[in-house]
C-alpha cells in the first residue's frame, strides 16, 4: 500500500513538474517582453523563450526511457510554446483607415495635442432656441457615440436645444494620442474645454462612465462652471469608488436578465490581446492601432448586446461600428480608480438619475450617487438594459422622463429609488 502511494505521489510530482516547465516558457517570454518593453514587436523576448524550450525539451527526453513518456513530457512545453508563437501573430492591421466626412461632424482642437470629433445638432429654424445646450457624455471609456445614441440625443433639438455629442479622445472618430496620455483627468479637462467652446449654459447628459466623468467635472470645477442641470443615466461606479466588496457590490443585483452571449468572452481571449493589456504603458509589443482594429464589428455587437435585456435581443438597433480603444479604456479606468470620490451634495443644480431594469452594474455602486449628490428625481425604467433608449419603449419613457425634468413638469414615472429607499430597492432585485 505504501509503495503504491509513493509511486502515485512521485508520478503526480513529475506531472506537476513538467506542467510548470511549460509555464516557465511563458514566464520567460512575458519577462522578456516586460524587460524590453516589447521592443521590435517582441522578437527579442521570443528568442530566450525558444532557447529555454529547447533545453527543457532535452532534459525531458533524457529523463524518460520510453517513447510514450518522452512524448507526454514534451506536451506542456509544446502547448505553451504554441501560445507564445500564437501571441506573436498580429490580430489586425497596424494602420487606421480614415473615415469619410459626415454632416454636422467637426474636429475641435482642445489643446495639448488633443482633438475630438464632435457633432453639433441645431434646433429647427421655426423653434425658439433654449438658453441651455445639451452635451452628451458617452460611456466606456475607450468607446464612442453610436448612431442610436447620437440620434436619441439629437432628438432634443425638436425641443429647441442645441445638442453636442463627441467621441472622447482616442476612440470613435477622435484622433489617438500617446497611450500614457489617456487618463480620466485628461478627459475631465477635455470636457471643460468643450463646455467653454460651446459658450452657453449647459445640461450635462452622462451615460455609464460618462456620468462619472460629468461628476468629476463638477468636482474639479466646483463653483466655477456653467452647468445648469445634470442627467445621470445608468451611471457606473463613482470615481475612486471601485472596487468594493459586499452583497451589493460583488455581483449584479438586478433580478432581470441581461442579454448574454458567451462568444464575447471567446472573442477577447486572444493571448496577444491579453498580453498587450497587462504589459506596461507604452510597450511596443502591440500598438493601439492594432488593438483598435482587432475589436471587430462582430465583437462590438456582442459588447453592445450585454446592455440589453434578453427579451430585447432581436430589437438591438443597427449602428455603424467605429473605433474602440482597449488601451485607452485600461489606462483611463486605472486613473479613474485612483481619483478622489466626489461629494457634490452642496452643488446648487438639479440632478436626475435614470436606471434600467436589466443593468449589469451591481446596484451598490449606483446607490452611492445618492451619497454624492442631492438627487431631485430618480426613475427606474422597466424593460430596458444599460442603454435606456435602445428599444422603442425605452426611448419613449426615457425621453418623457428627461423632458419632465428639463421643463420642471409632472413626473411621468414614480420617483424611485430615493435616498431612503435605496437599499430596499437593491434587496427587491430592481
Amino acid at each position: 500500500m505504501r509503495s503504491t502511494v509513493l509511486k502515485w505521489l512521485k508520478g503526480t510530482g513529475i506531472v506537476i513538474l513538467w506542467l510548470l516547465s511549460g509555464v516557465l516558457i511563458l514566464a520567460i517570454f512575458m519577462g522578456g517582453l516586460w524587460v524590453t518593453g516589447g521592443f521590435l514587436k517582441g522578437y527579442p523576448a521570443l528568442l530566450p523563450a525558444i532557447i529555454a524550450a529547447f533545453f527543457i525539451s532535452r532534459v525531458a527526453v533524457a529523463r524518460s526511457s520510453s517513447n510514450t513518456g518522452k512524448l507526454l513530457r514534451l506536451i506542456p512545453v509544446t502547448i505553451f510554446l504554441m501560445v507564445v508563437f500564437w501571441s506573436m501573430i498580429p490580430m489586425a492591421p497596424d494602420e487606421l483607415e480614415p473615415f469619410p466626412d459626415e454632416p454636422n461632424m467637426e474636429m475641435w482642437d482642445l489643446g495639448n495635442n488633443r482633438m475630438v470629433s464632435i457633432s453639433h445638432h441645431r434646433p429647427p429654424d421655426d423653434l425658439t432656441e433654449r438658453e441651455e445646450a445639451i452635451i452628451f457624455v458617452h460611456g466606456g471609456p475607450g468607446a464612442y457615440v453610436r448612431d442610436f445614441d447620437r440620434d436619441f440625443a439629437a432628438s432634443f433639438t425638436e425641443e429647441g436645444y442645441h445638442v453636442f455629442v463627441y467621441d472622447q479622445v482616442g476612440a470613435g472618430r477622435s484622433p489617438i494620442v500617446d497611450v500614457q496620455d489617456y487618463t480620466h483627468e485628461a478627459n475631465v479637462m477635455d470636457l471643460h474645454n468643450i463646455i467653454n467652446k460651446v459658450d452657453k449654459p449647459v445640461i450635462l447628459f452622462g451615460q455609464s462612465y460618462g456620468a462619472g466623468l460629468a461628476s468629476s467635472y463638477l468636482d474639479y470645477h466646483r463653483g466655477d462652471h456653467n452647468v445648469r442641470k445634470i442627467i445621470l443615466t445608468e451611471p457606473g461606479p463613482l470615481p475612486g469608488a471601485y472596487p468594493q466588496s459586499g452583497p451589493y457590490y460583488d455581483e449584479k443585483t438586478t433580478s432581470a436578465e441581461n442579454f448574454d452571449d458567451p462568444g464575447f468572452f471567446e472573442a477577447v481571449s486572444s493571448p496577444r490581446l491579453l498580453f498587450g493589456m497587462i504589459l506596461p504603458v507604452g510597450n511596443k509589443f502591440i500598438g493601439q492601432q492594432e488593438m483598435m482594429n482587432s475589436i471587430t464589428p462582430e465583437l462590438q455587437k456582442k459588447i453592445v448586446a450585454t446592455s440589453f435585456c434578453k427579451e430585447s435581443d432581436e430589437d438591438i438597433p443597427e449602428f455603424k461600428q467605429l473605433r474602440v480603444n482597449p488601451l485607452a479604456s485600461r489606462n483611463i479606468r486605472s486613473s479613474y480608480m485612483e481619483e478622489e470620490t466626489p461629494n457634490l451634495t452642496d452643488i446648487d443644480i438639479p440632478v436626475m438619475m435614470l436606471l434600467g431594469e436589466c443593468s449589469y452594474f451591481p446596484r451598490g455602486y449606483v446607490m452611492e450617487y445618492f451619497e454624492a449628490f442631492s438627487i431631485n428625481r430618480s426613475h427606474w425604467i422597466p424593460g430596458v438594459g444599460h442603454i435606456l433608449w435602445g428599444t422603442e419603449n425605452g426611448e419613449q419613457l426615457t425621453r418623457e422622463a428627461m423632458l419632465s425634468f428639463l421643463d420642471n413638469t409632472e413626473m411621468p414615472l414614480p420617483n424611485e429609488p430615493d435616498y431612503d429607499s435605496r437599499f430596499e430597492f437593491i434587496e427587491q432585485g430592481r
